[in-house]
């Protein structure tokens, strides 16, 4: 008899579809619209907007923000933050990096012109970025990963970000893998979305999994915040001066 609750008591090491089926541009973009209006009802953003409304408290008007975002999708992350800091007078210089080429195709195309972001394609263990990012976000993007990447992860972009950094994820826990599942097919939501948002849920971590995954990065002083609805972030501010 088919189980009809997952195990939840480790991650699910079963790969999303989105990972190992081949998808055109056209269905890609579908897939992503629909992964963006579940981010929207579920104000996926806030966390990380939080964090960067205070990682930024008190900073100059005219201050550059050098900003870097993992796994960015379509882009609506950065488009959200240029706009955030050109309203608050700081000069936004972002980058996006994905190793997806239809992402980069996708974020071009949805990037009004005056929006200068530059989307990178290619590893990010690979990338060299001109100047260090003062900030290194990722949102939806750790659970991808296995934990030895994580582990990686964690110490790259300790080293590689001047003032610090955020990671936004889910919280495996069995009312969000129950929840979306009644969203996401109520909702119509496309296949990709309805399979690997439940899975992504069974994939993501709990806090005890990201104080070992901290603790193996040799990071001891990053804050581990549970935000609702059943994102659990994980984040560290470096005491650093702000820029000019």
């Amino acid at each position: 008899m088919r189980q009809m609750w997952p195990d939840l008591s480790a991650r699910s090491t079963e790969p999303e579809w989105m990972d190992i089926e081949p998808i055109g541009m056209l269905d890609f973009a579908e897939c992503l619209a629909d992964l963006e209006t579940v981010n929207r009802l579920t104000r996926a953003a806030a966390p990380t907007m939080a964090f960067l409304d205070k990682a930024t408290a008190g900073w100059p008007s005219g201050a550059e923000l050098r900003v870097a975002d993992l796994g960015y999708g379509q882009g609506a992350m950065l488009r959200r933050i240029h706009g955030w800091a050109e309203a608050r007078g700081l000069r936004p210089r972002l980058t996006g990096v994905d190793l997806n080429p239809q992402c980069r195709a996708l974020a071009k195309v949805r990037t009004p012109e005056g929006m200068a972001i530059d989307w990178h394609e290619g590893d990010l263990f690979d990338w060299e970025p001109a100047e260090p990012p003062h900030f290194i976000i990722s949102a939806l993007f750790t659970h991808h990963l296995p934990d030895a990447d994580v582990a990686r992860l964690l110490r790259w972009q300790d080293a590689s970000a001047s003032h610090g950094w955020f990671v936004n994820d889910l919280h495996r826990h069995w009312l969000a893998w129950a929840g979306f599942r009644a969203l996401a097919g109520a909702a119509g939501w496309h296949r990709f979305v309805q399979h690997d948002g439940a899975l992504s849920v069974r994939r993501a971590f709990v806090k005890r999994e990201w104080e070992t995954l901290l603790q193996g990065a040799g990071i001891g002083d990053a804050e581990i915040r549970w935000h609702v609805p059943f994102r659990l972030c994980v984040g560290r501010l470096k005491a650093a001066p702000a820029p000019v």
